[in-house]
């Protein structure tokens, strides 16, 4: 099989598979199913991928490069560093709710999944340098003052983290599990609190 159209099924794999568990969950999709959608085997499917978790991850990751995607799109098109911190917020809402059956937290508490934990460290570097961006941004047009903007960004990032995981306490949600609408919605209107008076900081 030429590489083109093993990479093209591949594609077509994951796609079917990102359509199953947006609609009815990770775990509630069998890869039986999925072969199903594509008229093929369920042996072609271990041809590509060995197992369903790895199915899921692969899915996981393409949904991970639409939303640093999103996020870099934001970040190169600045008029007002606070309100592109404040789109950065709606942005990550908007996937994590979009997608919350990928059941995404799931596979970062998974301690055996080795490669998925590094693809994670990745995807953060790259969202803290689109915060890194913005911030730097909002000092070259003085809306804010001189700082150093990989610190300020740091602090940033990790304050939205820490208000998650205490949101998440509070809600006794366990960490594995996503948020329903209307919690979301108040961790959204916490987060752009939280920016509010962090950028009050910043401000000259």
């Amino acid at each position: 099989m030429h590489t083109e159209n093993k990479d093209e099924m591949r594609e077509r794999i994951i796609e079917a598979a990102l359509r199953r568990f947006t609609h009815y969950s990770a775990s509630k999709t069998t890869m039986t199913e999925i072969a199903e959608d594509l008229s093929c085997s369920k042996a072609s499917l271990y041809y590509y991928f060995p197992d369903k978790k790895s199915v899921h991850l692969a899915v996981i990751s393409k949904i991970g490069d639409y939303y640093l995607a999103a996020l870099e799109k934001e970040a190169g098109k600045v008029e007002s560093a606070v309100a592109s911190l404040e789109n950065v917020i709606a942005i990550r809402n908007e996937f994590i709710q979009r997608f919350c059956r990928l059941e995404l937290f799931k596979l970062i508490n998974d301690e055996a999944i080795k490669v998925f934990h590094e693809e994670i460290k990745e995807a953060k570097k790259r969202e803290m340098a689109v915060i890194v961006k913005i911030i730097s941004k909002g000092i070259e047009k003085g809306e804010f003052k001189a700082v150093d903007p990989e610190e300020t960004a740091n602090l940033l990032f990790h304050a939205w983290i820490g208000l998650r995981y205490c949101f998440i306490q509070d809600m006794s949600t366990k960490i594995t599990e996503d948020l329903d609408e209307e919690q979301a919605k108040v961790l959204v209107h916490r987060q752009k609190q939280l920016l509010k008076i962090f950028v009050e900081g910043l401000k000259k």
